[in-house]
């Protein structure tokens, strides 16, 4: 995962290049992969490509793992202008006023006293600590839901084309 865009500080004058093509946040420099046509992603984003369509989002490019490289080699540069990005603190929203480059951020969020403020999640309404929040976004039961949702009604649409498929086979039949 990348980082919060709602964190970064003056996000409209980044570059788009910093943003991963899959969740569109901006990566982190240590963690970012940079495929073969350029492109930056975070860890998760680029195993699902690879898993799934193998295509570059922005340009069709084949992406695989074994031709994407760490930021931090294929571009030192890029990763230390990307480490330079203003931001607030992870848990500004729950008070916290630290602000600084991206590439400090990590070790200011780990000992950050506003990562241990609750907060409700709004998709399932459970209560957790802050610091918790990414963690509990992977196994929100109110995700989970919604995506057996959305599996449901796609297929009812599949079984609805069958049936209807199978109604326009047997007129054809009976036709003859």
């Amino acid at each position: 995962m990348g980082f919060d865009n709602e964190c970064i500080l003056n996000i409209q004058s980044l570059a788009g290049e910093y943003f991963c093509p899959v969740c569109r946040l901006l990566v982190y420099p240590n963690e970012a992969l940079q495929s073969q046509c350029t492109h930056l992603y975070c860890k998760p984003c680029l195993a699902y490509v690879v898993s799934t369509t193998r295509a570059c989002p922005y340009d069709g490019y084949l992406v695989t793992e074994a031709d994407s490289k760490p930021l931090i080699e294929s571009n030192k540069a890029l990763a230390e202008t990307i480490g330079k990005i203003a931001v607030h603190c992870l848990y500004h929203r729950s008070g916290c006023q630290w602000q600084g480059p991206l590439s400090e951020c990590i070790s200011h969020c780990s000992g950050c006293a506003f990562g241990n403020s609750p907060v409700v999640c709004n998709r399932c309404g459970v209560q957790i600590v802050h610091r918790q929040v990414q963690e509990h976004a992977q196994n929100c039961p109110g995700v989970q839901s919604q995506t057996q949702q959305a599996e449901g009604v796609q297929d009812a649409a599949a079984q609805g084309a069958a049936a209807a498929a199978d109604q326009s086979q047997t007129a054809a039949q009976a036709e003859l």
